[in-house]
């Protein structure tokens, strides 16, 4: 059985990255002997172990020149660990962990892929990883248009996949809390600044006059980097008129009983890669609304399964919203759609077409 070395970026579940992570390793061992590293102990390192993955943690530090004695430290320690399990691949979630594990991969001459899930560029850092790594994995075309056409022969697109099955339990209630009578629009994601809660704030005043039980339910972890950001929506919600029927949730475990909940998804983020919880909503016959951006269209056809917006565009998302929740013709129509795109991302396609991408690298 060949072996594989898989490194993480992150050790908590910041997001999609993270949950494709897991799903791939976990699906993956029947075929592959896997050792996973995390860069610390938390949430996706406990999940790791819970599905019987051999799990270690050498942190990641971050890539500049006063952090060059702790990088010099990490990357012995990758070195260290690779010798010991003689892996005939090494697997890279993120950047920072290309980055390792291809001066590892370099070294020992082991074949090295990068997952790559982020569409912004960052030149010469690019630059260095096309050149350290054998393959790269992008999760949408979008993401694929981040490298310049010279390095486009490494890039593979391979869609993230959900457990569609799993999404789909009937047996999960909704929130106690969500009133029947109740229309919610969600939103779902870290509260970081890239994804534009402020812009689903200011919509929602917009839709909120003429539509009184219409409730904005705001699922995710502040982001620990930009605390300010956090403190400024926490102040837009506390000035608006409507602030009794914005609800702030914090992180959830468990997505399935707020898209039990949700008349529409909303996602205001620009530039998305791809965007793992569209697919979720989507699958539970959820209508979405989200920006005309990134790796978006590639997932939701607009006008059929939901709405797209132009980037920026406030207004568009809130009238977007309102055609949804006040015509039940159109939300039925595009939810009967969004179960059927949905089945396009199944998990299994997306550990088939990685685990083909690993052997292919192998054989060349």
């Amino acid at each position: 059985m060949p072996r594989v070395i898989a490194i993480s970026n992150h050790g908590t579940m910041l997001g999609g990255g993270e949950f494709s992570f897991l799903d791939l390793v976990a699906r993956a061992q029947d075929r592959w002997k896997i050792l996973t590293v995390v860069p610390s102990d938390g949430d996706l390192g406990s999940r790791l172990r819970e599905k019987a993955l051999t799990t270690t943690v050498i942190p990641l530090p971050p890539l500049r020149p006063w952090c060059g004695h702790k990088m010099l430290k990490a990357l012995a320690a990758h070195l260290r660990i690779s010798r010991k399990f003689r892996p005939n691949l090494i697997y890279a979630n993120g950047s920072r962990a290309a980055f390792y594990g291809g001066i590892t991969g370099r070294v020992l001459k082991i074949p090295v892929i990068w997952h790559c899930r982020i569409a912004t560029s960052e030149a010469f850092f690019d630059f260095l990883l096309t050149k350290l790594v054998n393959r790269i994995i992008a999760n949408s075309h979008a993401v694929e248009r981040r490298f310049p056409p010279m390095f486009r022969s490494k890039v593979k697109v391979v869609y993230n996949g959900i457990d569609l099955e799993w999404i789909r339990s009937v047996e999960v209630p909704k929130p106690e809390w969500v009133l029947p009578h109740w229309k919610v629009l969600l939103s779902a994601g870290r509260i970081s600044q890239s994804k534009r809660h402020d812009l689903l704030l200011e919509a929602f005043e917009r839709v909120a006059p003429s539509e009184p039980n219409a409730h904005l339910v705001l699922v995710g972890s502040p982001d620990a980097l930009a605390p300010a950001w956090w403190d400024h929506l926490q102040e837009l919600s506390r000035r608006s008129a409507f602030t009794d029927r914005v609800h702030w949730t914090g992180q959830s475990k468990d997505m399935r009983p707020w898209y039990k909940a949700a008349s529409v998804f909303v996602m205001a983020a620009e530039n998305e890669s791809f965007g793992r919880v569209l697919v979720e909503a989507m699958a539970c016959g959820v209508p979405v609304v989200a920006l005309r951006s990134g790796g978006v269209p590639e997932i939701v056809r607009d006008g059929r399964d939901g709405f797209l917006v132009t980037t920026g565009d406030v207004a568009g998302i809130a009238s977007a919203v309102l055609k949804i929740l006040k015509d039940d013709e159109v939300r039925k129509r595009l939810s009967a759609s969004a179960l059927e795109r949905a089945k396009c991302f199944p998990v299994a396609t997306y550990v088939r077409g990685v685990l083909r991408l690993f052997e292919e690298t192998l054989e060349n």
